[in-house]
C-alpha cells in the first residue's frame, strides 16, 4: 500500500501562489482541489493521468486523514467502478488533485473572494 504521492510541478506552483496570498497550507489546498475536481462532474481525461511527479510529496494521512474511506468511496462513485487501493491513491486521487488544483487556481485568479467563490453553490465545493 502506498502512503505518499507527489503532485505535479504545476500543482505545487499553484499551491505556492495561492498560499502566498491566503496562508492556506498544501494539505488544505489539496482537499479543496480534490473536492473541486469531483464537483466538476467532468470525467477524467487521459491527460489528467499523465501529469509529472516533480511537485511536493504529500502523505496519505495528511491529504485524507480519517476520511480516507470516504474519499475512496466518492472517487469510486465518480468513476463508477471499484478501485484497488493503489489505483485509488496513486492514480485517481492524484489525477483529481492535479486537475482540481487548476480549477481552484482559476477561481483564485478570477474571483474577488477566493474562499467565498469556492463555497458558492453553483461553482464551488
Amino acid at each position: 500500500m502506498v502512503f505518499k504521492i507527489r503532485t505535479s510541478k504545476r500543482t505545487v506552483a499553484i499551491f505556492e501562489e495561492i498560499s502566498a496570498s491566503t496562508n492556506y497550507a498544501p494539505f488544505i489546498l489539496s482537499k479543496l482541489a480534490i473536492s473541486m475536481s469531483l464537483k466538476s462532474k467532468e470525467i477524467l481525461r487521459e491527460t489528467d493521468f499523465k501529469t509529472d511527479s516533480y511537485g511536493i510529496e504529500l502523505n496519505r494521512q495528511t491529504i485524507t486523514g480519517e476520511w480516507d474511506e470516504l474519499y475512496k468511496s466518492l472517487i469510486e462513485m465518480f468513476e463508477g467502478k471499484h478501485l484497488s487501493d493503489d489505483d485509488y491513491f496513486q492514480k485517481y486521487l492524484k489525477a483529481h488533485l492535479d486537475r482540481g488544483a487548476r480549477l481552484i487556481y482559476s477561481e483564485f485568479r478570477y474571483s474577488n473572494d477566493f474562499l467565498l467563490g469556492l463555497l458558492s453553490e453553483k461553482k464551488g465545493i
